[in-house]
């Protein structure tokens, strides 16, 4: 179906079962289809040559209500924002013989004879560019400055992993490399005798700050997911006002609600323990926040459906709501990763066998002077797994900032 011949209206298609969705009819000279929203595949298509009858009632302004009824007996009922242009346009194509499908060249080739302008054969390029009505001065200026940003934001990792690999005399030259002259791995095996030294064993720190990791991420993202659901897609009294509050509480600061916490965990006796810390996981408002955004762009027709055939709440949010909200909590994941792994607890956990893995290589970076090679090596390890995770789906990311505003 040619774009250039078609007409499309958003609207409802109401089927004789009763069940409703939400989409937009396309009209061609020679077909319709109704396609649901986020859908590729048309749930609706016919060829005029099946048509039987079509009835048309005005709604009010440019609205319609459009009943089509095909030779063998199936009726479908739009609802539409541009009714009458859409029946005009099927009325007039279905009861005459299929028209032949035209390109825009075609068109404008037409035009141009009728204009009487001579018509000039299009040019061949050997690059095809996405927006050719741009200049190639203005393409060439994106890029550049695309890759001057790319270098500023590449820049402060490449010198962190190159002067993790100093020898110490070029780590205090004057003038700072970039990267090394003479590659070595000598910190990073200095740094595992200096852990291996420590009376607590270095597995330890890991265990510790893995577990932390997983357990806090893991509640954030049930927690914040039901809650999410239920502001999402239903009305109670005092929604609204709730959301609202958790929007308020993305304005305050960790070292503002820092004190508070450590009152609350002192009464409730889980100061130092892992709890103080996987607790305050469970309830941050950027995962409601973002889940809740996210999932308002699901279609509720399709919770609705789902309701009609006999799913219960938890199946309908585990195998509906969850796999069609991947990107989303996909990137929750990555930001309560990146401050649970980089927490380093000092001020509610004491002793040294609960410490987390990046308060241990804090204390090797206050070694003085002659750690320095060291404290190069744990930077590297102390953002190697949030950027590990967030390379691996950046693309869910970049999906959720596209459809986060998108609403049913």
């Amino acid at each position: 179906m040619s774009e250039l011949n078609t007409v499309k209206s958003t609207g409802t298609l109401k089927l004789i079962s009763g069940k409703k969705y939400h989409g937009t009819l396309v009209a061609g000279e020679t077909s319709a289809a109704f396609y649901v929203k986020k859908q590729e595949q048309p749930l609706v298509e016919w060829r005029y040559v099946r048509l039987h009858r079509m009835d048309n009632i005005r709604l009010g302004g440019t609205a319609s209500q459009i009943t089509v009824i095909l030779k063998d007996d199936s009726r479908y009922v739009f609802e539409l924002n541009q009714g009458l242009k859409l029946y005009s346009y099927m009325d007039k194509h279905w009861l005459d013989q299929p028209v032949t499908p035209k390109t825009r060249g075609d068109e404008l080739h037409r035009l141009a004879e009728l204009r009487g302008e001579k018509i000039q054969a299009p040019k061949h390029h050997l690059i095809h560019r996405r927006h050719p009505n741009r200049s190639i001065t203005g393409d060439l200026g994106i890029y550049l400055m695309l890759i001057l940003v790319g270098i500023m934001m590449v820049f402060p990792l490449v010198y962190l992993i190159g002067s993790s690999l100093k020898p110490l005399d070029e780590l205090f030259r004057f003038p700072p490399p970039v990267w090394p002259r003479q590659p070595t791995t000598d910190n990073f095996s200095d740094l595992f005798v200096t852990m291996g030294q420590s009376w607590v064993p270095f597995s330890r720190y890991l265990l510790n700050t893995v577990f932390i990791t997983v357990v806090g991420t893991f509640g954030h993202l049930v927690i914040a997911s039901m809650a999410a659901f239920v502001l999402a897609k239903y009305e109670f009294p005092g929604g609204k006002i709730f959301f609202a509050i958790v929007t308020t509480f993305l304005m305050f600061s960790g070292y503002v609600t820092g004190i508070p916490q450590y009152l609350i965990f002192s009464r409730l006796n889980m100061i130092d323990t892992y709890w103080a810390l996987i607790l305050p996981a469970f309830s941050a408002p950027i995962g409601l926040f973002l889940m809740k955004q996210f999932m308002e762009g699901l279609p509720t027709p399709l919770i609705e459906a789902a309701t009609i055939d006999g799913a219960g709440q938890f199946r309908i949010f585990w195998s509906i709501v969850m796999p069609n909200v991947k990107p989303a909590w996909l990137t929750m994941m990555i930001f309560s990763i990146q401050g649970l792994w980089n927490n380093s607890a000092s001020t509610v956990i004491y002793s040294e066998a609960k410490k987390t893995l990046v308060y241990a290589l804090q204390q090797i970076q206050a070694g003085g002077i002659a750690r320095t090679g060291q404290m190069a090596a744990a930077n590297v390890i102390i953002v190697a797994v949030p950027i590990i995770v967030f390379v691996f789906n950046q693309g869910q990311i970049l999906e959720t900032m596209a459809s986060s505003g998108i609403k049913d």
